[in-house]
This record gives C-alpha cells, structure tokens and sequence, in this order.
C-alpha cells in the first residue's frame, strides 16, 4: 500500500506569527495535534500540541507567544508514492507519529500512525510502534524494576 492512499489531504496549517493560544485553539477546533507551520509562502517547521506542553508550559512562556519559538524546525517527510512499510520506517527512525507528505516536491498531504493504523493490524506493525514510542535503549524491562504485582483472586466455577 501506498503513502498516498492513506494520507490526510486537507493540510491545516499555522502560520509563524500565530500565538501559541491561537494555535491551541486550531487543535481543539479540528481535534488535531500536529500543525505544519508556514512563514509567507513556505513551511519553515511544526508544531505539535507535545511542543505546546513541553517548550512553552513548562518553560511558564506565556500562550501569546509567537509559536516560531518553539516550533520544531526540521520537517520530516515521505513521497507520496512510498510505501507504508517506509513511512513506518522513517516514523521509527526518528520516533515521531505523523510525516509530511510530499509529491514532485511540494507538500500535499499529512500522514499519521492513526492513518496507518486504521487499516493495518499486523504484528509489522506493532514492531516499529513499539520503536516510535520507545527506542530499544530506554526499554524497561520487569525484572529491571519493582513493580507492583496485582493479586488475582481464583474463583470455581
């Protein structure tokens, strides 16, 4: 299967002099969490609502900030006519859920581990979430830490 026959086509965007309340509320608005970023004519970035948290509530940067602040600068993206097999590659390799989508150079779609998700839910699969959410170096394994057992009461039936 190909990148283009899962991906979003409608690219909302959010422009770099937008405020980070202004952008919150476009998430909201569109139950999204990823938001290419524009400045004139080009994408310079994005911003995702984990940006939002991490780089500008935690850091107490108040929500009329311009988000150009804390967007993350480097797009990530796929050609249109890759297949899902390496987009899931590429989204494990640098750990992120959604990949721009270009065609002839020009970004035309968004592409998210949801989309991919939606149709396929092979063991593949499963294997690169694993490696999007946590890197083979952070993996913690049960007898690395205690962890609370829970109890399991046996009844007869």
């Amino acid at each position: 299967m190909k990148v283009n026959e899962l991906m979003s086509k409608n690219i909302i965007y959010a422009n770099s002099e937008n405020t980070i309340d202004e952008v919150s509320s476009l998430m909201r608005t569109y139950d999204i969490g990823f938001l290419p970023v524009k400045e004139k004519d080009e994408y310079i970035g994005v911003i995702t609502d984990r940006d939002i948290v991490i780089r500008a509530i935690c850091e107490n940067i108040e929500l009329d900030c311009p988000i150009e602040e804390i967007i993350t600068n480097e797009i990530i993206s796929i050609d249109s006519e890759s297949d899902i097999e390496e987009a899931l590659q590429t989204m494990s390799d640098y750990q992120i859920r959604r990949l721009l989508v270009t065609h002839k150079n020009k970004y035309i779609g968004i592409l998210s581990l949801s989309d991919i998700l939606s149709v396929h839910h092979d063991f593949n699969v499963l294997e690169y979430i694993s490696h999007i959410f946590m890197p083979d170096d952070k993996i913690i394994y049960e007898n690395e830490i205690d962890l609370p057992q829970a109890e399991i009461d046996e009844f007869e039936i």
